[in-house]
């Protein structure tokens, strides 16, 4: 990921902060996943921990570029599963029902869903 940076010839300030942003985001995200995660909802549960939007999709992307397409598959069909729920939560409420969803909860899963989706895209792109 930050391989374009660290092969310049010479780096200034302001790439070498972003490089070692880079390699923050990169270890916390193998932190996050660990070592024989293999459920993509586990992941997601972490990201929505994230309060702050760029930091949960920084650690989106750089856990799509560790664990790649497959993986970003995985975590699409769980968002839109996602997604799904939240819709027919939100239909029984309008016909009666109680209970409803936390509006931010929907927003952050739908963003990471986009993200994801760009992801998948961007990919699909590059090998056609």
């Amino acid at each position: 990921m930050g391989d374009g940076i660290a092969s310049l010839p010479t780096i200034s300030p302001e790439s070498a902060k972003m490089l070692e942003i880079l390699h923050v985001i990169q270890t916390r995200i193998l932190e996050e996943l660990g070592k024989s995660i293999g459920e993509g909802a586990i992941v997601l549960g972490q990201l929505l921990g994230y309060d702050d939007k760029a930091e949960r999709l920084a650690v989106l992307d750089a856990g799509l570029a560790v664990r790649g397409v497959e993986f970003a598959r995985e975590l699409k069909g769980l968002t839109n599963e996602a997604l799904e729920g939240f819709e027919a939560v939100q239909q029984q409420q309008q016909d009666g029902g109680s209970g409803g969803v936390d509006p931010e909860l929907v927003k952050s899963v739908e963003e990471m869903d986009e993200r994801i989706q760009l992801f998948i895209d961007k990919l699909e792109q590059h090998f056609q």
